[in-house]
């Protein structure tokens, strides 16, 4: 009913409103719907006429061009800043806790490991997919309902100002900055742009509320709650132990400690969960219910995901990559199949600029360490890494439905770790 009155305040003139209830708000004219609101960005425009025969209650375009007279089409200038603007409204006029999640790693994860938690106790949402920016962020703060109590929100950039856009338009509770590494060097040149761009979402937040991983030297003096392995933490992760059924440590805090078992595999998950903890406990989640969660927490796919085929164990952890993730996850990798035979597929990681050859060849200082049986490389920036290894085991393909061929060929039982940036589509591997 809220949002029913939401747009009858918005748009008192518009009688059909009236007794009818809203359904979703698109930007996609293929999945409009009776009743749900429309907006036209860019070439949504086009199908204006479309979405009204599909009988959707209020439809928005900015191009001055088109002429329809029905009273259910609205003309505004920008349809990008009227989705944000009509977002910010409509998450104001809400009683909801609004978390906002970024850092150059794990923020997708973190978010997932955050919502399955307070699920445990509240009705709420979070960011599906990709709809981390200035248009996928408002659709997905415009989806909470009346009784929603709170709403996880991933907050995802490339250059500097973008983060401090979404939070004028999220107004967040609290902050969640995962850590600063090297993702978007190929726009922000160097780490203490990162640091700049992820921390615009400190002006939103008090001090009290805002986590950040506290190891992370880009912290040391920033006015934050911090969360880490280091002793001079607020909150202290200790005892960090895995095997094949998932992983437990302890976390410290104010004279307290909780034992914690999840399913999830990496130290760095561990970090992800106390991040996420942090806040449960600061918005009323009782110990109890935080660690009952822990046990089975869901993340998005291709995030370090056990899939078996044809034999064989794959871990899906494709879905991104940088070199900070892909060094931990290798290491993690290499850890819970310490007694098996063990394959592993990289791919290029994107956007790191003109560092990236660099980057990439410093791959090899971990790969060296770990005791992989085969390593399979592909993607022209993945060549560098090639060239350092010892190809005796280490293989270089042109294209992933050669990698796939390959595969095949791998004994029975062995493990298979997938890396890569998500444009490399190493995912085809399992089709």
């Amino acid at each position: 009913m809220h949002k029913l009155n939401f747009f009858n305040e918005m748009f008192p003139n518009k009688k059909h409103l009236k007794d009818i209830k809203i359904g979703e708000i698109l930007i996609d004219s293929r999945k409009v719907k009776k009743n749900d609101i429309f907006i036209g960005i860019r070439s949504g425009n086009e199908y204006i006429k479309d979405v009204l025969e599909k009988g959707a209650c209020l439809v928005f375009y900015d191009d001055i061009n088109i002429k329809i007279e029905d009273e259910r089409a609205i003309y505004v200038e920008d349809s990008i800043l009227f989705l944000q603007e009509l977002a910010k409204n409509y998450r104001e006029s809400l009683d909801v806790t609004v978390i906002g999640i970024t850092g150059s790693e794990g923020k997708t994860s973190t978010k997932d490991i955050l919502y399955s938690i307070l699920s445990a106790k509240y009705k709420g949402k979070k960011t599906q997919g990709n709809y981390n920016n200035h248009i996928g962020l408002p659709l997905t703060l415009l989806q909470l309902e009346e009784d929603d109590k709170f709403i996880a929100l991933e907050m995802g950039m490339s250059n500097l100002g973008e983060i401090r856009r979404l939070g004028e338009i999220a107004s967040p509770d609290y902050a969640i900055v995962t850590n600063i590494g090297d993702s978007h060097l190929e726009f922000l040149e160097n780490r203490d742009n990162v640091f700049k761009a992820k921390t615009e979402i400190f002006e939103f937040v008090k001090p009290e509320f805002r986590v950040v991983y506290g190891d992370d030297p880009y912290f040391k003096d920033a006015e934050t709650v911090r969360v880490g392995k280091n002793e001079d933490n607020d909150y202290i992760i200790k005892d960090f132990y895995q095997d094949k059924r998932g992983g437990e440590f302890k976390l410290f805090f104010s004279g307290q400690e909780m034992d914690v078992k999840t399913n999830l595999y990496g130290e760095y998950n561990s970090i992800n969960i106390a991040l996420a903890m942090t806040v449960a406990l600061n918005v009323g989640v009782s110990k109890e219910e935080i660690l009952d969660a822990c046990k089975d927490l869901k993340l998005t796919g291709m995030r370090f995901e056990r899939v078996e085929k044809g034999g064989k164990v794959f871990i899906n952890d494709a879905y991104n990559a940088s070199p900070v993730a892909m060094k931990v996850s290798l290491e993690t990798f290499n850890e819970i199949f310490k007694d098996d035979y063990k394959v592993a597929v990289l791919g290029d990681m994107l956007e790191l600029g003109k560092e990236s050859i660099k980057l990439h060849e410093g791959l090899s200082e971990t790969i060296e360490k770990l005791n992989l049986d085969e390593i399979y490389l592909v993607g022209k920036e993945m060549k560098s890494l090639y060239i350092k290894l010892d190809h005796k085991k280490c293989f270089y393909f042109e294209t992933v439905e050669e990698i796939r061929d390959r595969i095949k060929l791998v004994k029975d039982g062995a493990a298979v770790f997938l890396k890569a940036s998500n444009g490399i589509c190493l995912n085809k591997i399992l089709d």
